[in-house]
């Protein structure tokens, strides 16, 4: 898979489709995947990418279960990888972000507007399952993907530099919301993570320009910064993670265990507009 950054369009696609080496990807919405989906793509259901742990919801597996699960999936480590889904790209992106978390190598793609998007235009669907031939997959960890608790910590109390970024919904932010703790994480800006998209129901991304714009309107016009996302559970923020990659920021990291662990470990929060 050439570079095309981390979003790919549905012409990429087609022309593509049966290439020896590129494994499609559906992620989650199973009753559409029994109904029509992209020729030859294979089916992970989003549970999938997600344990409990420690009590804290929508964590990141260990690393031999992702072995085997992708695996199963006809995925290895040098296998170019198309992933979409029916849920605006944050399915699609959290696989990408756990493939690149596990030390992926091949190519890592995302389909913008999924599905959705695809069977609009008119692309051709099917309904029969592929065959798998399931392959190996050794995962290499790499910690440069992602961000724990303690460095988050770090940020928010102003003892290292990065910036944080809370890509939920503006009420979740504020804190006008009823589950507690109510408000964000010290110092961190906000931006919804269906900001960049066309519309909230055209799940494709914006224009370069646009993008760009609306990062540097809150305070994100510096690729060369680390970045750290968050959301309730590292769902939504995984599609902002990705868009960030997409255009061009190197340091970008999710913090997995987002606002969830952050709730049961008591960590401080800031009630409002402001950062802090």
């Amino acid at each position: 898979m050439e570079d095309r950054g981390w979003f790919v369009g549905t012409a990429w696609l087609r022309e593509r489709l049966g290439e020896a080496g590129l494994r499609v990807v559906q992620v989650g919405g199973d009753t559409h995947y029994a109904r029509m989906h992209v020729p030859g793509a294979v089916f992970l259901p989003y549970g999938d990418l997600t344990v409990m742990r420690d009590g804290v919801p929508g964590m990141r597996p260990d690393a031999g279960h992702l072995a085997g699960l992708f695996g199963r999936l006809g995925i290895g480590p040098e296998t170019a990888v198309l992933a979409y889904d029916v849920s605006g790209g944050t399915d699609a992106a959290r696989l990408i972000w756990t493939l690149a978390s596990m030390g992926h190598r091949g190519g890592l793609a995302i389909l913008d507007g999924g599905l959705a998007v695809w069977v609009h235009e008119g692309h051709p669907t099917e309904a029969e399952s592929p065959r798998i031939d399931p392959v190996g997959f050794t995962p290499h960890p790499d910690a440069g993907w992602e961000a724990d608790r303690e460095r988050v910590l770090a940020l928010a109390e102003g003892r290292e530099s990065g910036l944080l970024l809370d890509t939920r919904s503006r009420n979740e932010y504020v804190g006008m919301t009823l589950r507690m703790p109510r408000g964000h994480i010290p110092g961190a800006l906000h931006l919804d993570w269906m900001d960049l998209l066309v519309g909230r129901h055209d799940p494709r991304l914006q224009d370069v320009a646009a993008m760009r714009a609306r990062l540097a309107a809150i305070g994100l016009d510096d690729p060369g910064r680390e970045v750290i996302l968050y959301c309730e559970s590292a769902h939504r923020a995984s599609h902002t993670w990705a868009v960030l990659r997409h255009l061009g920021w190197e340091k970008v990291r999710l913090y997995d265990g987002s606002m969830a662990e952050w709730r049961m470990s008591d960590g401080p929060v800031v009630f409002g507009e402001t950062p802090r």
